[in-house]
Protein backbone atom coordinates (compact mmCIF):
# COMPACT_ATOMS: atom_id res chain seq x y z
CA UNK A 1 0.00 0.00 0.00
CA UNK A 2 0.91 3.53 -0.65
CA UNK A 3 0.27 6.81 0.87
CA UNK A 4 0.80 9.93 -0.15
CA UNK A 5 1.48 12.70 2.84
CA UNK A 6 0.87 16.27 1.75
CA UNK A 7 2.42 18.94 4.07
CA UNK A 8 0.61 22.14 3.29
CA UNK A 9 2.22 25.06 2.13
CA UNK A 10 6.43 25.61 2.53
CA UNK A 11 8.87 27.69 1.05
CA UNK A 12 7.58 30.89 0.49
CA UNK A 13 4.13 30.35 1.24
CA UNK A 14 3.98 30.12 5.13
CA UNK A 15 0.05 29.41 4.89
CA UNK A 16 -1.95 30.42 7.97
CA UNK A 17 0.07 32.77 10.81
CA UNK A 18 -1.00 32.49 14.09
CA UNK A 19 -0.15 32.85 17.99
CA UNK A 20 2.98 32.92 17.20
CA UNK A 21 3.27 29.51 14.65
CA UNK A 22 3.06 29.20 11.04
CA UNK A 23 1.01 26.88 9.40
CA UNK A 24 3.72 25.41 6.88
CA UNK A 25 6.01 23.96 10.07
CA UNK A 26 3.11 22.43 11.69
CA UNK A 27 1.83 20.62 8.71
CA UNK A 28 5.24 19.59 8.16
CA UNK A 29 5.97 18.23 11.74
CA UNK A 30 2.69 16.52 11.76
CA UNK A 31 3.07 15.15 8.47
CA UNK A 32 6.17 13.32 9.08
CA UNK A 33 5.08 12.44 12.44
CA UNK A 34 1.99 10.43 10.72
CA UNK A 35 4.86 9.01 8.06
CA UNK A 36 6.70 7.67 10.78
CA UNK A 37 3.39 5.54 11.85
CA UNK A 38 2.54 4.39 8.47
CA UNK A 39 5.85 3.10 7.57
CA UNK A 40 6.46 1.14 11.15
CA UNK A 41 3.15 -0.68 9.69
CA UNK A 42 4.95 -1.57 6.14
CA UNK A 43 3.16 0.81 4.31
CA UNK A 44 5.11 2.73 1.65
CA UNK A 45 4.91 6.34 2.48
CA UNK A 46 5.61 9.05 -0.34
CA UNK A 47 5.97 13.04 0.48
CA UNK A 48 5.77 16.20 -0.92
CA UNK A 49 7.83 17.84 0.83
CA UNK A 50 10.20 16.89 3.79
CA UNK A 51 11.59 20.33 4.40
CA UNK A 52 10.88 23.48 4.01
CA UNK A 53 10.07 23.86 0.54
CA UNK A 54 7.66 25.78 -1.83
CA UNK A 55 5.96 23.17 -4.40
CA UNK A 56 2.40 24.20 -6.62
CA UNK A 57 -0.10 22.57 -6.01
CA UNK A 58 -0.13 20.71 -9.08
CA UNK A 59 3.19 20.04 -8.30
CA UNK A 60 2.34 17.99 -5.31
CA UNK A 61 -0.62 16.12 -7.17
CA UNK A 62 1.04 15.09 -9.94
CA UNK A 63 3.97 13.60 -7.61
CA UNK A 64 1.01 11.66 -6.22
CA UNK A 65 0.07 10.47 -9.53
CA UNK A 66 3.02 9.49 -11.03
CA UNK A 67 3.70 7.61 -7.91
CA UNK A 68 0.40 5.55 -8.34
CA UNK A 69 -0.25 6.23 -4.27
CA UNK A 70 -3.42 4.57 -3.23
CA UNK A 71 -4.64 8.12 -1.11
CA UNK A 72 -3.99 10.95 -0.90
CA UNK A 73 -3.81 12.90 2.68
CA UNK A 74 -2.98 16.76 2.55
CA UNK A 75 -2.56 18.33 6.12
CA UNK A 76 -3.40 21.93 7.11
CA UNK A 77 -4.30 24.11 10.39
CA UNK A 78 -7.37 26.16 9.85
CA UNK A 79 -7.43 30.06 10.42
CA UNK A 80 -10.18 33.11 10.56
CA UNK A 81 -10.81 36.73 10.96
CA UNK A 82 -12.38 35.71 14.35
CA UNK A 83 -10.08 34.55 16.67
CA UNK A 84 -12.71 32.83 18.54
CA UNK A 85 -13.25 30.23 14.92
CA UNK A 86 -11.80 26.82 16.36
CA UNK A 87 -12.70 22.93 15.80
CA UNK A 88 -11.03 20.12 13.32
CA UNK A 89 -13.16 19.55 9.97
CA UNK A 90 -12.11 16.97 7.24
CA UNK A 91 -12.53 17.77 3.39
CA UNK A 92 -13.51 15.43 0.63
CA UNK A 93 -13.90 16.49 -3.15
CA UNK A 94 -17.67 16.36 -3.94
CA UNK A 95 -19.44 13.55 -5.49
CA UNK A 96 -16.15 11.52 -4.66
CA UNK A 97 -17.52 8.23 -2.43
CA UNK A 98 -14.42 6.59 -1.47
CA UNK A 99 -12.90 10.08 -0.44
CA UNK A 100 -16.13 10.83 1.60
CA UNK A 101 -15.14 7.37 3.40
CA UNK A 102 -11.59 8.42 4.19
CA UNK A 103 -12.37 11.95 5.39
CA UNK A 104 -14.94 10.26 8.03
CA UNK A 105 -11.88 8.23 9.52
CA UNK A 106 -9.83 11.07 9.67
CA UNK A 107 -12.53 13.17 11.11
CA UNK A 108 -13.78 10.71 13.48
CA UNK A 109 -10.32 9.09 14.70
CA UNK A 110 -9.47 12.84 16.00
CA UNK A 111 -12.59 13.06 17.78
CA UNK A 112 -12.00 9.11 19.09
CA UNK A 113 -8.44 10.45 20.22
CA UNK A 114 -9.58 12.88 22.83
CA UNK A 115 -6.75 15.20 21.54
CA UNK A 116 -9.62 17.31 20.00
CA UNK A 117 -12.97 17.37 20.05
CA UNK A 118 -14.74 20.24 18.82
CA UNK A 119 -16.47 18.45 15.74
CA UNK A 120 -17.03 20.82 12.63
CA UNK A 121 -17.57 17.49 10.15
CA UNK A 122 -16.92 16.58 6.97
CA UNK A 123 -17.21 19.13 4.15
CA UNK A 124 -16.62 18.68 0.66
CA UNK A 125 -15.06 21.26 -1.75
CA UNK A 126 -13.39 22.03 -4.47
CA UNK A 127 -9.74 21.91 -3.25
CA UNK A 128 -6.89 21.64 -6.55
CA UNK A 129 -5.53 18.85 -4.22
CA UNK A 130 -7.98 16.57 -3.87
CA UNK A 131 -9.86 17.73 -7.88
CA UNK A 132 -6.28 16.91 -9.52
CA UNK A 133 -5.43 13.67 -7.14
CA UNK A 134 -6.19 10.81 -9.03
CA UNK A 135 -7.04 8.52 -5.80
CA UNK A 136 -9.41 8.82 -3.13
CA UNK A 137 -8.31 11.75 -1.02
CA UNK A 138 -8.76 13.79 1.74
CA UNK A 139 -7.32 17.51 3.53
CA UNK A 140 -7.80 17.20 7.28
CA UNK A 141 -7.92 20.96 8.70
CA UNK A 142 -6.21 19.85 12.40
CA UNK A 143 -7.64 23.56 14.28
CA UNK A 144 -7.19 26.54 14.23
CA UNK A 145 -3.51 28.46 14.54
CA UNK A 146 -5.35 32.20 15.15
CA UNK A 147 -7.19 30.73 18.01
CA UNK A 148 -5.02 31.03 21.41
CA UNK A 149 -6.65 27.61 22.84
CA UNK A 150 -6.43 25.65 19.10
CA UNK A 151 -2.81 27.03 18.74
CA UNK A 152 -2.02 25.69 21.91
CA UNK A 153 -3.17 22.14 21.01
CA UNK A 154 -1.26 22.39 17.47
CA UNK A 155 1.95 23.17 18.96
CA UNK A 156 1.80 20.35 21.87
CA UNK A 157 -0.07 17.86 20.95
CA UNK A 158 1.76 17.29 17.05
CA UNK A 159 2.76 13.21 18.42
CA UNK A 160 -1.24 12.73 19.42
CA UNK A 161 -2.88 14.39 16.24
CA UNK A 162 -0.22 12.29 13.94
CA UNK A 163 -1.28 9.04 15.50
CA UNK A 164 -5.22 10.28 14.96
CA UNK A 165 -4.62 10.85 11.68
CA UNK A 166 -2.31 7.95 10.73
CA UNK A 167 -5.25 6.27 12.81
CA UNK A 168 -7.71 6.66 10.69
CA UNK A 169 -5.74 5.99 7.83
CA UNK A 170 -5.67 2.66 8.86
CA UNK A 171 -9.40 2.09 9.73
CA UNK A 172 -10.05 3.37 5.63
CA UNK A 173 -7.37 0.55 5.10
CA UNK A 174 -8.43 -2.36 7.42
CA UNK A 175 -5.02 -2.13 8.85
CA UNK A 176 -4.76 -2.94 12.25
CA UNK A 177 -2.80 -0.36 14.34
CA UNK A 178 -0.02 -1.74 16.56
CA UNK A 179 1.38 -0.39 19.72
CA UNK A 180 4.97 0.79 19.30
CA UNK A 181 7.18 -1.44 21.54
CA UNK A 182 8.85 0.20 24.38
CA UNK A 183 12.22 1.17 23.89
CA UNK A 184 14.33 -0.64 26.47
CA UNK A 185 17.35 0.92 27.93
CA UNK A 186 19.85 -2.87 27.66
CA UNK A 187 22.14 -3.94 25.64
CA UNK A 188 21.71 -4.65 21.83
CA UNK A 189 22.18 -8.05 22.63
CA UNK A 190 19.50 -8.36 25.19
CA UNK A 191 16.74 -7.01 23.43
CA UNK A 192 14.95 -10.09 22.24
CA UNK A 193 15.68 -11.29 25.24
CA UNK A 194 14.47 -8.70 27.20
CA UNK A 195 11.21 -8.57 24.70
CA UNK A 196 10.67 -11.89 25.32
CA UNK A 197 10.45 -12.46 28.91
CA UNK A 198 7.71 -9.27 29.02
CA UNK A 199 5.71 -11.02 27.21
CA UNK A 200 6.01 -13.91 29.45
CA UNK A 201 5.41 -11.53 31.99
CA UNK A 202 8.98 -12.49 33.69
CA UNK A 203 9.74 -8.79 33.88
CA UNK A 204 8.23 -5.37 32.83
CA UNK A 205 10.80 -4.35 31.43
CA UNK A 206 12.54 -1.71 34.29
CA UNK A 207 15.74 -1.25 35.16
CA UNK A 208 16.97 -4.25 33.19
CA UNK A 209 20.70 -3.54 34.12
CA UNK A 210 20.08 -3.60 37.58
CA UNK A 211 21.67 -6.29 39.71
CA UNK A 212 19.44 -9.35 40.58
CA UNK A 213 19.56 -11.53 43.65
CA UNK A 214 19.85 -15.10 43.95
CA UNK A 215 16.47 -15.20 45.33
CA UNK A 216 14.85 -13.06 42.37
CA UNK A 217 16.60 -15.30 39.55
CA UNK A 218 15.32 -18.34 41.39
CA UNK A 219 11.73 -16.90 41.48
CA UNK A 220 11.83 -16.59 37.83
CA UNK A 221 12.96 -19.49 36.54
CA UNK A 222 10.27 -21.42 39.05
CA UNK A 223 7.53 -18.69 37.28
CA UNK A 224 8.80 -19.74 33.42
CA UNK A 225 9.11 -23.09 34.45
CA UNK A 226 5.40 -23.26 35.30
CA UNK A 227 4.42 -21.61 32.36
Amino acid sequence: MKVFLDAGHGGKNPGALGNGLREKDIALSVTLKVGEILKRHNIRVIYSRTTDVFLELSERTSLANKANADIFISIHCNAAGNINGKGVETFSYPNSSKGIVLAKCIQDSILQSKVYTLDRGIKTANFAVLRQSNMPSALVELAFITNADDAKILKDKQEELALAVAKGIFNYSGIKYIEKTKELDCSPWAVDAMEWAMKLGLTDGTNPKEPISLERFITILYRHSRL
